[in-house]
């Protein structure tokens, strides 16, 4: 389990480091660190659900306030890579949908795992 904390760490080390250079990217680095030290703490066995939970709740709900602009993305046919417009903001959210989902699956795994392998502090 440390190896799979570890490299969820260093992922999300990586998807903050890249954030930098968006116009929000102070957001998305903060969100990102947080699941990296989230991850961090449990490479110590060191599970905190009551730091745990509001992240699932915070990633969730934002997760599904960005929804509708999935469903824009998908029926527009548009390439998810394409150049962000302000007339096509659903591009860019869809984009950070698959930030918040993938972050939001990393801090269900810790909540999941911390019975298991975890201490709780």
């Amino acid at each position: 389990m440390k190896i799979i904390n570890i490299v969820i760490a260093v992922l999300f080390l990586l998807f903050a480091f890249f954030q930098l250079n968006d116009p929000d990217g102070f957001t998305w680095a903060v969100l990102y660190g947080y699941v990296a030290i989230m991850a961090i703490l449990a490479v110590f066995g060191r599970y905190n659900l009551a730091l745990l939970l509001p992240g699932v709740a915070i990633f969730g709900l934002y997760f599904i306030y960005l929804i509708p602009s999935v469903f824009e993305f998908f029926t527009s046919g548009e390439d998810l890579m394409n150049r962000m417009a302000p007339e096509k903001m659903y591009i860019e959210q869809t984009r950070e949908a698959g930030g918040l989902l993938l972050g939001l699956m990393a801090l269900t795994y810790l909540v999941v795992s911390r019975k298991k392998y975890g201490k709780a502090f």
